[in-house]
């Protein structure tokens, strides 16, 4: 039998009180009623955010990655999102329609190429190598190597649903890179994925100290502090 809590003199069951409570924090802490209203993808502070789940973007949203070189297979909402960031971004875009779309929102930081023919060895075209490179267009299969080849040490492939794309997940699983695979839900989709980050060895980027979206500060209950 189902257990009850009692809230101002009505009885709940505590699984229907639980679930209240899950879907009050995605929907004021994630932003993700903001982001079904706009259909744009959006954090819980209204910041355009890429359509990573939420914890692999709170996750890449925690590093410090001033001055970093970043490589996109694909473009949207992400490209917005790195625009804003202190790296150089530079992405690739098959689609012509969306890649005007896009460029009439780029900014000095930002260098973007339409390909729609070699979209794959796109990478090779800027002659430099990249310290976080984005899988997340068409052919993301063949898009491993190139990036592979142009991920500088310590450095970080993101491929966007992973649990989509088996044979891409597979062949990056193959490589010495240590995958972290991101399970969870992401704005404007009502099912649960998954983004996966492929990490050099040699990663040494530091962390920004970002409270998550849903973490609190608790200072009153801190339990972890050193102990004299």
């Amino acid at each position: 039998m189902s257990k009850s809590v009692k809230i101002g003199g009505v009885s709940l069951p505590i699984e229907e009180l639980h679930f209240s409570f899950l879907t009050n924090k995605l929907r004021k802490d994630y932003g993700f009623i903001e982001s079904s209203q706009r259909n744009i993808p959006t954090d819980g502070s209204n910041n355009i955010m890429p359509m990573y789940t939420y914890p692999c973007y709170e996750y890449i949203n925690s590093l410090d990655l001033k001055g970093v070189n970043v490589f996109e297979y694909g473009t949207g909402y992400s490209s917005v999102y790195w625009s804003e960031k202190d790296v150089n971004y530079y992405a690739v875009e098959h689609n012509p329609e969306w890649f005007k779309r896009v460029k009439s929102d780029k900014t000095p930081n930002v260098i973007l190429k339409e390909e729609p023919v070699d979209f794959v060895n796109s990478i090779f075209h800027f002659d430099i190598k990249f310290d976080l490179i984005v899988i997340d267009g068409i052919m993301r299969y063949d898009c491993v190597k190139p990036a592979l080849e142009n991920l500088n040490k310590g450095g970080i492939i993101i491929l966007d649903n992973s649990d989509w794309h088996k044979n891409t997940k597979e062949l990056l699983d193959k490589s010495d890179l240590i995958p972290i695979h991101f399970h969870g839900f992401k704005p404007l989709h009502v099912d649960s994925e998954t983004t996966s980050c492929y990490i050099d060895r040699e990663f040494k980027r530091k962390a920004n100290h970002i409270i998550p979206m849903a973490g609190t500060i608790r200072e009153q209950h801190i339990t972890d502090t050193k102990q004299l």
